[in-house]
């Protein structure tokens, strides 16, 4: 140190320096001894100066810390508290109170970091020693606040002795609950895990509470109205017992009456027995008969089949011999060509049915139960006979005259005219029901003898001429367009139907190619 510049700030600085000592009671130095313990208080002033602010620094990020901790644990409150309206602020706090956590550890972690940092600065100050010869007109105007500091030290010192194991027991407690937290935090972290699963549980619940509300409410409902219904019913079975109650008592009363009844009737009941009381259990009751069907003899049972047989076998003599099929003249259409020859068979069988009825009434003795419902029946079966064997002869020619006998065989033997169908063999009791004659007998025997009703047979011979007029219409309808050239400019087919139209043709022809030569 250059004492000559400076000596009279020195000497000053010294002199301030010794009252200050004196104050404190420290012994009296010698110039070297006191700029050394000057050196020494000044790097220990210094270190203690970085030392304190680096702990201050590290206390402010501990309290911060702590304070997070705290903000942390007061939200996390705040969300448990309110974890019945707001649930999603549970992990909010949660999340915050883990920020809390790593900004606690970063506090600490900065605390060591601080340590590093106070190390660093005892190098610096060995730096700055150099410095201090440089500084030296600064350490008179220094001096007399190093004076006023080291009154403040002193001060300072015996408050920092006296709070200094309270600090050293608050940051020990502070590192013991740091850790007590770091222990339990796993454990927080599966109980907030286990809580928002157990929420989710009861949102989940809560939801199919709502959506079974409906159910609930309508079972309500129901239980409410099953309620009254077995209220009703309860109150009916009461009502039913007090009847039940009643009957048996008039049950008891009826059967008292019975019993006093039973002997009087017993007394009354005695009889003296004659040959008449006999006769009258013997025959109780008397018979009489009534026989409705009124065949007189063997030739009225006989007469629908019979009548029947004769109107096939006159239908099979009439296509014999009239032509059901050339026209007298070509025909405008098919309807008029089939009118032409559907006249001829309504006129025959109108004639036939009337004839032999009369007959049959007349000779005979025929008295039947419904005279019109008989003629009617016949006049049926008559047409149907008829358009059924002209159909044959129509489309079959010649095979169909033989398919019409064969047809004959066949409804003597099924439509059981002589005996019933049930004595028949099996193939004509398959064939029954689809024989027109079949129909005929039955119809004939309730209108001559048995007087019931015919107009189920009217309306099956109905069904079936109907069908029979309709195939018969549709061939004159197939043959129409080829009537002209078939019929009326080939030779053969005229000479074949031997008629009177034939007969005129061919002379037309004959006079037609008698005229040629002389016209050539």
């Amino acid at each position: 140190m250059d004492q000559s510049t400076n000596q009279d700030a020195i000497n000053a600085a010294l002199a301030s320096l010794t009252t200050a000592l004196a104050q404190v009671k420290q012994p009296t130095v010698d110039a070297t001894a006191l700029t050394n313990a000057l050196s020494v208080i000044n790097q220990q002033q210094t270190a203690l100066a970085g030392s304190v602010a680096q702990l201050a620094t590290g206390a402010q990020g501990l309290t911060n810390g702590i304070q997070t901790a705290g903000t942390a644990a007061s939200q996390l409150n705040t969300g448990l508290t309110q974890f019945k309206t707001d649930l999603p602020q549970l992990t909010t706090g949660i999340t915050t109170l883990a920020n809390g956590a790593t900004q606690l550890a970063s506090g600490t972690g900065g605390l060591t970091t601080t340590s590093s940092q106070l190390t660093q600065g005892f190098q610096a100050l060995n730096a700055g020693t150099d410095q201090l010869n440089q500084r030296s007109q600064q350490l008179a105007a220094g001096a007399g606040q190093v004076a006023a500091g080291t009154q403040q030290l002193a001060t300072g010192t015996a408050q920092l002795s006296t709070q200094g194991n309270q600090l050293t027991h608050g940051s020990n407690q502070i590192t013991t609950g740091l850790g007590t937290i770091q222990t339990k935090l796993p454990g927080l972290t599966t109980g907030v895990t286990q809580l928002t699963n157990g929420a989710q549980r009861v949102g989940n619940g809560l939801n199919q509470l709502a959506a079974n509300g409906n159910t609930l409410t309508t079972g309500n409902t129901q239980l409410t109205n099953g309620n009254q219904q077995f209220a009703s019913g309860a109150q009916q079975l009461a009502n039913g017992a007090n009847q039940v109650t009643a009957a048996d008592q008039t049950i008891q009363s009826g059967n008292q009456t019975l019993a006093t009844k039973l002997g009087s009737a017993a007394k009354q009941g005695q009889v003296n027995p004659s040959s008449l009381t006999y006769q009258q259990i013997a025959k109780p009751v008397t018979t009489t008969h009534s026989d409705p069907d009124q065949a007189a003899n063997n030739g009225t049972g006989m007469a629908p089949y019979m009548l029947s047989v004769s109107l096939f076998v006159g239908a099979l003599a009439f296509n014999m011999m009239f032509d059901l099929y050339t026209p007298r003249e070509h025909p405008k259409s098919a309807f008029e060509w089939w009118c032409s020859k559907a006249i001829l068979v309504l006129i025959f069988s109108l004639m036939e049915s009337t004839i032999m009825l009369g007959l049959m009434m007349r000779i005979d003795a025929l008295t039947p139960i419904h005279p019109f419902a008989t003629w009617l029946v016949l006049i049926l079966t008559a047409l149907l006979f008829m358009t059924i064997v002209a159909w044959l002869n129509l489309v079959f020619g010649k095979a169909g005259a033989f398919f019409s006998m064969v047809l004959l065989v066949l409804q003597l033997g099924g439509s059981a005219g002589t005996y019933p169908i049930q004595l028949s063999g099996r193939f004509f009791q398959m064939i029954h029901p689809w024989l027109p004659m079949s129909y005929s007998v039955n119809g004939l025997r309730q209108t001559l003898m048995t007087g019931n009703s015919a107009l189920g047979e009217l309306a099956i011979l109905t069904l079936f001429l109907t069908l029979f007029v309709a195939f018969t219409g549709l061939f004159f309808l197939r043959r129409y367009p080829r009537l002209a050239q078939i019929d009326f400019d080939d030779p053969a087919a005229l000479k074949a139907t031997q008629s009177k139209l034939a007969t005129h043709i061919q002379r037309r022809l004959r006079a037609k190619a008698s005229d040629g030569p002389d016209l050539h």
